[in-house]
């Protein structure tokens, strides 16, 4: 991962690929670098939902302020292992792609050159 895109959460990611995995990592962190990397919903009972690069995962937080269980550290470094590039789609190098950006969103179609309609 990029360490630029990592920012102030580089010390939470780097303590969660380390090697033995960091146990003493605290969950507002961990929370906050899931948060910065991918989109969340939250629902009313607190479970959290990340999302990023077709991957997702679901977290039911810590009952207390650290995150010491290892199984969950182990499923949040397998979900940023496997969102870290996004899908592999049928583009080629030198397709043509058209942006059409919005006051809301951007929209990205694949286009070919010659008699062929925008995908999206």
């Amino acid at each position: 991962m990029d360490t630029k895109t990592l920012g102030s959460h580089r010390t939470t990611y780097d303590g969660l690929f380390g090697h033995p995995i960091s146990r003493n990592l605290q969950w507002r962190d961990v929370r906050a670098m899931l948060i910065a990397l991918s989109d969340v919903t939250e629902r009313r009972d607190g479970v959290m939902k990340f999302s990023r690069n077709g991957q997702s995962l679901v977290v039911r937080p810590p009952p207390r302020k650290d995150c010491s269980d290892v199984q969950v550290l182990m499923q949040i470094r397998q979900f940023l292992e496997k969102s870290d590039e996004p899908p592999a789609g049928d583009l080629k190098e030198g397709a043509h792609l058209l942006v059409v950006p919005d006051h809301r969103e951007a929209r990205v179609f694949k286009t070919g050159l010659h008699g062929s309609d925008p995908q999206n």
